[in-house]
């Protein structure tokens, strides 16, 4: 038994029969009596493979009809009668040895079936899942225009020398169709959003402000016609957008043209319009699915504007977020937030301050600004910081030698000690949960306040209990310093303390020339009064002639990839504000629009990136695993080498102005 199955599963030959066809027909050129002659000796050789392929199905038939089940013998069928579409084929190459009439009638394959391989007819088809022991297929295999789903088991000799795969098909192309019409079909809801609709209509004329207003839906529904979607304007500023998913994936395909569509709409005063979209999908009613679209619509805005997000059960999905965000932050906002801060330290045990994991000035300073706030309250309060991965390091040395901040830093291994069930944990310039200092700490808090004013990621801290997040903002320590306004009495901020958050403006703003709006002065102004002196600020940012050497060899490693980006590779392990410091300078050349930095770090790469404005390097950032804003971004690829996170490094430079169609600035 066992050699007569070697036999019968030996591969067949008719390819040969091509390739001897081919040859003979070449022969024309030489002489036509060889082609005749080999054309009648192809066709007798051609007559008797076929009437031996027809014998060897027949003897796998029988040789199947002879294999022993684990059904009772009374009652068993056999492979040959089975009312199943059945194949039989070899489990190392996958050539198809023996199928039944139902597969063939059901496939539309007939006779072509037998001495292909599986893969020729269903190409999408592996055999992974029968090597690691399940009975049926991942999903439905689609053979032509139809689908089944398929069964099947190994099938070995006695001596587990040969194996044949013996699978059983059921048609499922009309299930298939009928759940594609529905996913196709499910119901979307998307709200739609006018950013600025107060900057756009203010001091307009009413005839001007409905001639805008008017353009605008006449953008939207534009943009809607034709899709069978339902628009509806519920507020003035607002639209709620109820379509189906065919819809939205057509919407999605296009980038949701209608962003740079109303961006081509401009006020009486050159203000221009903007639009935030939330969708969301995957709803189990129209309750959540309109909850995830204020989700969405809320993740929008909280990164700027002008961009569309899509919510669905697990993640975000980003499309646009290329305008420079413009300042539309209210001090009403700012007072009550402070209200909630102090009413929430009040009724706290202690309070924790922590920021981002290697923490840079603008994080201490507006940790210590917090510090202060806290302690006009007298309650207890500490920063959680790791001071051996810090770049702020200069800065923390010179607060700790006040007497006021002897035992203000802790370790986070401190910090998971002391921290009880009534403890308030504030956590500065970050939004997300494994960005910070210490996320374990963060899991064991549940009273925590966010206060940030990066880009809200996909994986923000979604249980806070009050959250300050403006990404109009310069710096957190614009925030903060804006907070303390409310929140201390005039001169109860120390001088040091005023410097420090000074620092960190300074620092974001790349000594108040990006992103510094009105905001960002009065905030300044407020510090200068509680005593900040600006030399003592400059101080903090000198560096040594060492780190001005590194920075400028890392400076003459740039090189240009296109549309004003420049990359500089070093392959020398560097200091993150060295690098940044880098990444700043490379921004004074002309036509530089943005500019990235990655340098090595143990097994891993760190990438810094900054922009004009230009140039949303936080999206760019995104590719690679990072975030930040639009001016300022980052990413740390870890366990990837330099020369592979370069190329990473170009594929998402291009693929951002792939997908933003923008070729030239």
């Amino acid at each position: 038994m066992d050699k007569r199955l070697g036999r019968l599963i030996q591969p067949g030959f008719g390819i040969f029969f091509i390739v001897f066809l081919a040859f003979v027909l070449a022969c024309a050129f030489i002489s036509p009596l060889v082609t005749y002659i080999g054309l009648v000796v192809d066709g007798l050789c051609f007559l008797i493979y076929s009437l031996r392929m027809r014998s060897r199905k027949h003897a796998v038939a029988e040789y199947l009809q002879n294999l022993n089940t684990d059904v009772d013998s009374t009652s068993r069928d056999t492979l040959v009668n089975f009312p199943m579409s059945t194949l039989v084929a070899l489990s190392t190459t996958g050539e198809i040895l023996w199928c039944n009439e139902l597969f063939e009638e059901e496939t539309g394959k007939k006779e072509c079936a037998l001495s292909q391989r599986l893969q020729d007819i269903a190409p999408d088809f592996n055999m992974h899942w029968m090597r690691e022991g399940r009975k049926q297929y991942p999903g439905e295999l689609k053979i032509g225009d139809r689908y089944f789903l398929v069964y099947g088991n190994l099938v070995r000799d006695r001596k587990h020398t040969t194996a044949l795969m013996v699978l059983y098909f059921i048609p499922c192309t009309e299930m298939v169709e009928l759940r594609t019409r529905f996913e196709s079909s499910r119901p979307v809801v998307s709200v739609i959003s006018i950013d600025n609709y107060e900057e756009l209509t203010k001091n307009e004329s009413d005839s001007e402000k409905s001639a805008i207003l008017a353009e605008i839906d006449k953008k939207i529904g534009a943009w809607t016609a034709g899709s069978g979607a339902l628009l509806r304007k519920f507020d003035r500023d607002k639209y709620i957008f109820v379509l189906d998913e065919k819809t939205l994936d057509h919407l999605s395909e296009c980038k949701f043209a209608v962003l740079d569509d109303v961006r081509t709409l401009q006020n009486r005063e050159g203000i221009t319009a903007t639009l935030s979209i939330g969708v969301g999908k995957d709803g189990e009613n129209f309750e959540e699915t309109y909850r995830f679209a204020g989700l969405a619509l809320e993740m929008a805005l909280s990164r700027g504007g002008d961009q569309a997000v899509i919510k669905n059960k697990y993640s975000f999905d980003f499309f646009g977020g290329l305008s420079k965000e413009v300042e539309k932050r209210t001090k009403v906002k700012t007072r009550v937030v402070a209200s909630a801060l102090g009413q929430l330290i009040r009724d706290s045990s202690q309070v924790l301050v922590m920021g981002h994991t290697m923490s840079d000035i603008d994080s201490l300073g507006a940790a210590i600004g917090m510090v202060c706030a806290v302690r006009s309250r007298e309650k207890p309060v500490h920063i959680v910081i790791n001071s051996e991965r810090t770049l702020a390091g200069d800065l923390m040395r010179k607060i700790q030698e006040l007497p006021a901040y002897h035992d203000v830093f802790v370790s986070p291994e401190e910090a998971m000690i002391m921290c009880d069930f009534n403890t308030l944990l504030i956590v500065v310039d970050t939004n997300r949960p494994d960005y910070v200092e210490s996320q374990p700490l963060l899991e064991s808090i549940n009273k925590i306040a966010v206060i940030d004013h990066h880009r809200r990621a996909a994986d923000y801290i979604d249980n806070s209990a009050l959250n300050l997040h403006e990404p109009y903002a310069s710096s957190t320590c614009e925030l903060v310093a804006e907070l303390l306004q409310y929140m201390v009495p005039n001169r109860t901020i120390l001088r040091e303390e005023a410097e420090c958050i000074l620092a960190g403006i300074y620092l974001d703003t790349k000594g108040f020339t990006i992103k510094a709006g009105v905001r960002t002065f009065e905030a300044a102004a407020y510090l200068k009064r509680a005593g900040a002196d600006m030399v003592a600020v400059k101080k903090l940012f000198q560096s040594t002639f060492d780190e001005y050497m590194t920075r400028q060899r890392i400076i003459s490693s740039a090189r240009n990839c296109g549309s004003g980006v420049v990359v500089a590779v070093s392959n020398v392990e560097t200091d993150r504000a060295v690098a940044a410091k880098a990444a700043d300078e490379l921004l004074g050349i002309i036509g530089v629009h943005a500019s990235i930095v990655a340098f090595r770090s143990g097994n891993d790469t760190i990438v810094s990136a900054r922009s004009l404005g230009k140039i949303n390097v936080q999206i760019l950032m995104e590719k690679l695993g990072g975030g930040g804003t639009l001016a300022s971004a980052g990413a740390q690829l870890e366990g990837v080498a330099l020369e592979e996170a370069e190329g990473r490094i170009k594929a998402a430079v291009t693929q951002y102005f792939e997908e933003n169609k923008t070729k030239t600035l």
